[in-house]
């Protein structure tokens, strides 16, 4: 019975992930906004940054969701980011391999002793293969002429688009997903419905508390699928540097909320705690869902593990963000 279910769950989300538009990546913007905006890609001129996720959902359940990210952005030029992910992604007897390459280019605005303004515009090509094995279906357990009772696999390409302003300390961005047409075999058939787009809208800033060394991050983005939902999630990180200079303490803490219902409804809550050392990065997450339903199959873990490479290795264990917001009140050298 449990293995029926777990291919029943496997099967709706195998034949809706077309409008599903792998929130289990882009969910992750909170720790590196490039995996849900492209032109996030060398977001940090002074860093580049290579990052590792595993998540695990539904723990004591056979073939429980688990996901895998290995990515990396940084600057190519002083204009120029690049940005590449893979992912690993498994459902049941669902499970989906892809990969993205990102560029951006950055147009400076103003550039004085106050003031650094820039647009930064981004780029994604990404491709994908996708499997569902639906060998364990009885015949006539589903009246779907969706599906087939043998093992399907796919592959396809698609890209996503982005801006990114930046003023100071402050950034506002918005991105898009699959804005070309769906190109998988899996999805080309009548009972398909069409490749949808997610529109995010995202506003952040970094800041140091006067008189004590925490650094603050906070963070919301409005997420909105043009056929099925839209979604609001409010972020704040902090930094806690400690006595020794290569040595701090991080955590994040996130609220999300859909915004379909008339007065909205939570959907979960997510807490992560970590250390720094030097440029070695670890956090762990758990995510608490707020719905019915999460509460009945469990919450979620995430691991998070990040490599940072910094051109000025003077600034210890900080956030990127101070790093970056340090070498931009350098005084300019001239000729």
């Amino acid at each position: 019975m449990m293995k029926r279910l777990l291919l029943l769950i496997s099967c709706v989300v195998a034949f809706t992930s077309v409008g599903a538009q792998k929130y289990y990546i882009t969910n992750q913007y909170v720790y590196d906004l490039y995996l849900m905006n492209p032109a996030a890609a060398g977001f940090y001129k002074g860093c580049y940054e290579f990052s590792g996720y595993y998540q695990k959902q539904w723990f004591g359940m056979e073939q429980a969701p688990t996901t895998q990210v290995l990515s990396f952005q940084g600057p190519l030029t002083q204009k120029l980011g690049i940005g590449s992910y893979f992912y690993n992604d498994r459902n049941g007897f669902y499970s989906e391999l892809g990969l993205q390459a990102s560029l951006s280019y950055e147009v400076m605005l103003i550039k004085d002793r106050k003031r650094t303004a820039s647009m930064t515009f981004g780029m994604s090509l990404n491709v994908e293969q996708s499997a569902v094995d639906q060998g364990d279906l009885t015949e006539g357990a589903f009246d779907d002429p969706a599906l087939s009772g043998a093992n399907e696999s796919g592959w396809g390409f698609n890209g996503n688009a982005g801006m990114l302003f930046k003023y100071n300390d402050y950034h506002l961005g918005f991105a898009v997903t699959n804005i070309l047409p769906q190109n998988n075999k899996m999805y080309q058939n009548e009972y398909e419905p069409e490749l949808t787009s997610d529109i995010h809208l995202h506003a952040g800033t970094t800041y140091k508390i006067a008189d004590r060394d925490i650094f603050l991050e906070p963070l919301v983005m409005y997420r909105r699928n043009m056929q099925v939902n839209s979604k609001l999630d409010l972020t704040a990180k902090a930094t806690f540097p400690t006595p020794d200079p290569d040595f701090s303490f991080w955590g994040l803490i996130a609220y999300r909320r859909t915004m379909d219902d008339q007065f909205g409804k939570s959907l979960g809550l997510g807490t992560t705690a970590g250390v720094q050392f030097n440029n070695i990065i670890v956090g762990l997450e758990f995510q608490a869902g707020l719905t019915g339903a999460q509460r009945d199959y469990g919450s979620a873990y995430q691991l998070i593990l990040k490599y940072r490479l910094c051109r000025d290795k003077s600034k210890g264990a900080i956030p990127c963000s101070e790093a970056s917001r340090l070498e931009r009140s350098r005084p300019s050298k001239r000729r």
